[in-house]
């Protein structure tokens, strides 16, 4: 099947990634697992020799079309887009204290956005296997004061546990894409400090944040009414080297600007 460009597809090929990206999944330990993007199936066919359920998602009608003649009624093939589609109403159900597990080679163009929902179903996953683009995966497990550290990393950090699993070459793929891949193991946290109903609202505090990421927090925090010293941070501080714990506190503690 030729790739769509405009869907960003690249079908990943290389049989020891596949077997790495299957092995880390370990869906046979599982309840089941979402596949997101399965594309020809490559990966697909890896997972279902689980004897797991398995629903793959997957937006482009033509690989749908091919994922059913390919593997009938062993896989629950979905047409749907992973940026609007129910995905809580599409895992396979838990099965005891198991779990399903989430894999899927995200599209680049979008990857983030699909990340930022897949961090809501915390209690229905056990765990997510997912292919990014490399850059945007750094950022997911970036640390304070490193490279690629802002809203991902604090916001991953806050809801789950994350590891870069191993970076993936250009030729794995069909079409080579012109970037380098990584796989992330993401664990969601049983009982996170960032409640999802802050989301939204802390995620707009840390856009401020981290519009200048080398600023001192005195001058990121001008216009919120909240005491720096008063909470023992140094106002001399660049923001870039704040914990994601330290930046949800001042979140709690600032409110709107100017109030």
């Amino acid at each position: 099947m030729k790739a769509n460009k405009r869907l960003g597809q690249h079908f990943l090929r290389d049989p020891e990634v596949l077997t790495d990206i299957a092995a880390i999944a370990d869906v046979g330990r599982s309840a089941g697992a979402l596949e997101i993007g399965p594309g020809e199936g490559a990966l697909t066919a890896f997972i279902v020799r689980s004897g797991r359920p398995v629903v793959a998602l997957e937006k482009d009608r033509r690989a749908v079309a091919e994922l059913e003649a390919r593997f009938g009624d062993r896989v629950r093939v979905v047409e749907g887009d992973a940026l609007t589609a129910d995905l809580l109403g599409l895992l396979p159900p838990a099965d005891g204290d198991r779990l399903p597990v989430i894999v899927g080679n995200l599209p680049y163009n979008v990857g983030g956005a699909i990340y930022q929902r897949l961090l809501t179903l915390r209690g229905a996953v056990s765990r997510m296997v997912l292919m990014l683009q490399k850059e945007v995966a750094i950022r997911l497990v970036a640390e304070p004061g490193g490279r690629g550290y802002g809203i991902p990393s604090v916001v991953t950090t806050l809801l789950a546990k994350a590891w870069l699993v191993r970076d993936v070459p250009p030729r794995a793929f069909k079409p080579p894409p012109k970037v380098e891949s990584s796989v992330v193991l993401v664990e969601l946290r049983d009982d996170p400090p960032l409640g999802l109903d802050e989301l939204a609202p802390f995620d707009r505090f840390l856009t401020r944040m981290f519009h200048n990421r080398r600023k001192t927090l005195g001058n990121a925090l001008d216009g919120f009414d909240v005491d720096i010293e008063q909470a023992g941070i140094d106002p001399a501080t660049r923001v870039e080297s704040l914990s994601p714990e330290t930046l949800l506190a001042l979140y709690r503690a600032a409110g709107e600007p100017g109030v």
